[in-house]
């Protein structure tokens, strides 16, 4: 609460019981001063005429010159701007600018009147309540003069009054004597200690959904609701609420009002468990409630409504897809979307359902959607949940399906090449159809794109640093389909041996549990007598090489990844690098 500083005054009779109002105001959040319209006055010399003071003081009371005069001066506050408020004290002020006579006591007499829009001495707007005062210091003419205005602004505001009149005057004993004749400023000023209701609350939402024109459906509990309460005087704020069931408003409940914060001020309310059915519409609303003056409440914001659900769907969804069925079988290729439709089987509590990639509307309660989803695996799975109007999420769906691996083929040389020295690098497209061009990463610095020739294929070279090299290569079809990624290591030199299998191709689904296959060793590597493998680190196995190649046989026992480790080995013990092997037995 801010306080006015006030003069002190000089205390007859009649300023001591105008002090002692001043020391009673109530509290208040806010202190302004308004400033009046320029005054006008009457004159009974003139008595059908205005007379309007731009620039000038104003005479109140009489006065002599070449004939008598005697006026009224009339002065209009715009309220506007205080519309609503609790006004804790208002003192309407003046500035004296002359005195006919100083020994002569101030006897000026401020009243409320009715709308003054062009006052006459013959036509005086009615003079409804003279108001306390005046206060003033000490001494002829007072800068500020002052009247209790309170319970006139605070009147007209209840009324619904845009503004207020205030005129100055003589009592009517002394209006015709000159000797109490005095001048003022032409403008008055209202000082002000008020408070604003808040205002209506803003952002209401049940749990994190925006209330909107169709209740918002939701599964917490207890029901949590929340909105912003704020005041114009900025001033501490709380909120209360009241909550009925749409089918019964006269079963009211009122929550609150809860700890107040400085506005704007976020608040929460907790909805009584039971209080609240599952399927039953409720509706509520929110009203500021000011700290300052305890109790003054705001308009209350329109009517919420919410359904509380907190049983989610009871049955997975179904799902099917003609591009990528789960028969066992592979189907389509890594990389290339295919079309999925999911089934909520008529159970009118779904709406929609969630899947890896976000959350798709059925087209009807309890009905279907159909979604694009591109596998990035060969043995991958489409996951969805059915989800109702209150966002529960029901069982979900696995649907696992194989898709053909998409992964190109990539061809080096690098046995007797040295780091700084440039190594070609051939990409085909292996079964991806529709490969356009390629986007490799080597060294991991960062992607480059290469444009594939009229056979699908391109070739590039690159210049390692280092002795060996990450490589990443994936391709890419005119519709923006990006292939299996192949990747894997450039290991110059040191004879690392190759790995070859027509059964069990490298990064490619082949063969079959039970299924023999044969792996060919091959090194350049001068020297070489033999090879050490693992499978699947597991324990190594030597192998003697004849012209630096040697072929094994291996029988998968079970369907996924495998691979084999390989090192080319020299009869001085000296080892090759690692090749690592990696396939795929189809299941």
């Amino acid at each position: 609460m801010i306080k006015i500083a006030r003069r002190s005054v000089v205390l007859g009779a009649a300023t001591v019981a105008f002090s002692a109002l001043l020391t009673a105001m109530p509290a208040a959040a806010t202190t302004g001063t308004a400033e009046s319209s320029q005054g006008v006055h009457t004159d009974v010399s003139s008595p059908t005429k205005t007379f309007t003071t731009a620039g000038k003081d104003v005479p109140v009371g009489a006065w002599r010159d070449h004939g008598f005069h005697a006026s009224k001066a009339y002065f209009t506050f715009d309220l506007r701007p205080y519309r609503g408020a609790v006004v804790g004290h208002a003192e309407a002020y003046a500035t004296e600018t002359a005195a006919n006579d100083c020994a002569k006591p101030r006897v000026t007499e401020m009243w409320v009147t009715d709308p003054a829009t062009a006052p006459t001495w013959l036509r005086q707007p009615k003079e409804r309540v003279k108001l306390p005062g005046p206060g003033a210091p000490a001494g002829c003419l007072g800068d500020r003069v002052e009247w209790d205005a309170t319970q006139a602004v605070s009147a007209a505001l209840a009324a619904g009054e845009e503004s207020v009149t205030l005129a100055l005057r003589m009592p009517d004993d002394r209006r015709f004597d000159p000797s109490y004749g005095r001048r003022v400023a032409n403008r008055l000023h209202l000082d002000l200690d008020y408070n604003r209701p808040p205002s209506v609350p803003a952002n209401l939402m049940v749990g994190h959904k925006p209330c909107g024109a169709d209740p918002v459906y939701t599964p917490d509990n207890p029901v949590q609701i929340t909105g912003v309460v704020d005041d114009p005087d900025r001033s501490q704020v709380a909120a209360k609420v009241t909550i009925w069931p749409a089918d019964d408003p006269a079963n009211r409940r009122e929550l609150g009002p809860g700890s107040a914060g400085t506005a704007p001020h976020h608040v929460l309310f907790r909805l009584p468990a039971d209080f609240i059915t599952d399927g039953r519409v409720y509706h509520w609303t929110m009203q500021g409630v000011d700290s300052v003056d305890n109790g003054l409440t705001g308009p209350a914001s329109a009517p919420c409504s919410f359904i509380a659900d907190r049983v989610a769907p009871a049955s997975a969804p179904v799902v099917t897809s003609a591009d990528y069925p789960n028969d066992g079988a592979p189907h389509g290729f890594v990389g290339i979307p295919g079309k999925f439709t999911i089934d909520a089987k008529g159970d009118q509590d779904v709406i929609g359902f969630a899947t890896g990639n976000g959350y798709v509307p059925a087209d009807r309660p309890g009905g279907v959607a159909t979604v694009q989803y591109t596998p990035t695996v060969p043995f991958d799975a489409f996951r969805v949940w059915p989800v109702d109007r209150a966002s529960n999420f029901g069982p979900g769906t696995h649907y696992g399906f194989s898709a053909r691996s998409s992964k190109p083929g990539v061809a080096f040389d690098v046995v007797d090449v040295k780091a700084g020295e440039p190594v070609r690098l051939d990409f085909t497209p292996g079964a991806m159809p529709g490969v356009v061009e390629y986007v490799y990463d080597f060294g991991a610095a960062g992607d480059v794109v290469v444009p594939a020739g009229p056979d699908g294929a391109a070739t590039v070279t690159v210049t390692p640093a280092m002795p060996w090299a990450s490589l990443t290569v994936s391709g890419r079809t005119r519709e923006g389909w990006t292939s299996e990624r192949w990747d894997g290591m450039v290991e110059l030199g040191n004879g690392t041996p190759t790995v070859s299998s027509s059964t069990y191709p490298a990064d490619r689904p082949g063969g079959g549990v039970g299924v023999p296959g044969d792996f060919t060793f091959t090194s350049t590597r001068p020297g070489v007598t033999g090879f050490v493998y693992t499978v699947d680190y597991g324990e190594p196995v030597p192998v003697l090489a004849e012209n630096g190649t040697a072929t094994i046989s291996l029988t998968p026992d079970k369907a996924g990844y495998h691979n084999i480790e390989v090192t080319s080995t020299n009869a001085d013990g000296s080892a090759s690098t690692p090749r690592r092997h990696v396939f795929i037995v189809n299941g």
